[in-house]
């Protein structure tokens, strides 16, 4: 995972487009401000999307460059000889993937660069190794912000996941934790966990956290030892007037009524 080119700064791509060329290396290009697009032959699917910052292309694409901006745009660009294969593989024979990354690793990914251009030009001893790093480090920022790898991954891997997101929720919805949290819990994105229980589910985790929220709640009132406003502060509710009106809507009678007509299980 040699890094053969690294390189940042400012470039006006309106007025000095670059042409479109072969790199012969995996090229990962971000756009830290303005908006660059990818320009390819005109034979070639299009696989990515111009209102992404984040490119990786293979070796083998002959690919150039250009701006809708009069002003410069700042980029970061790096070349490596060879990725890891968890990334090579959802390539799947197209030559252009790319995402959409935070403005905060991108600055992370600026600082990176700083530090791997001098060694590009003259390496140390320890640079293969950092190389490496960098390269691995580029691979899973992209990765866990590239939506169509969920496409890629087992069956059986999304049921993992939308069980073990199930079980996290209710071991926390009592600090009132919601989609949010839950999502960067597992490694994804909101609309990535979203998507992972439309597909195995039917429907989405708002839902199925809500039915979770309201079968506990109506286990406790049966339980009968606890108030209703610690019921609705142990389900994750700010107050009790959110959780009665959230409560009737789902079973149709309030907690209150429900706990006076409840024979306490003890």
């Amino acid at each position: 995972m040699s890094l053969v080119y690294c390189n940042y700064g400012l470039r006006d791509y309106k007025t000095k487009p670059i042409i479109i060329n072969t790199r012969g290396y995996w090229e990962f290009q971000l756009t830290l401000s303005g908006n660059n697009k990818l320009t390819k032959l005109g034979n070639e699917p299009k696989t990515w999307k111009d209102n992404h910052n984040f490119w990786i292309s293979t070796p083998d694409s002959t690919h150039g460059w250009t701006s809708t901006d009069r002003e410069p745009s700042e980029i970061t660009v790096f070349h490596f000889s060879e990725v890891p294969e968890s990334l090579s593989r959802i390539f799947q024979g197209r030559k252009t993937i790319s995402a959409s990354v935070d403005l905060k690793s991108l600055a992370s990914i600026l600082l990176m660069a700083n530090e791997m251009a001098p060694q590009v030009l003259s390496p140390g001893y320890s640079s293969i190794l950092e190389f490496e790093i960098c390269c691995r480090q580029l691979c899973i920022l992209f990765l866990r912000n590239y939506e169509d790898r969920l496409e890629s991954i087992p069956w059986n891997h999304h049921i993992q996941v939308v069980s073990a997101s199930i079980a996290w929720y209710c071991a926390h919805m009592n600090e009132g934790i919601g989609i949010q949290e839950t999502a960067e819990k597992m490694g994804y994105s909101v609309s990535q966990l979203r998507k992972i229980f439309i597909k195995t589910r039917g429907i989405g985790p708002n839902k199925i956290f809500e039915n979770c929220r309201m079968n506990r709640a109506k286990e406790l009132i049966q339980h009968g030892t606890m108030s209703i406003i610690d019921i609705s502060m142990e389900c994750g509710y700010s107050n009790q007037s959110s959780f009665s009106r959230a409560f009737k809507k789902y079973y149709d009678q309030t907690p209150i009524n429900l706990k006076k007509n409840t024979i306490p299980m003890y």
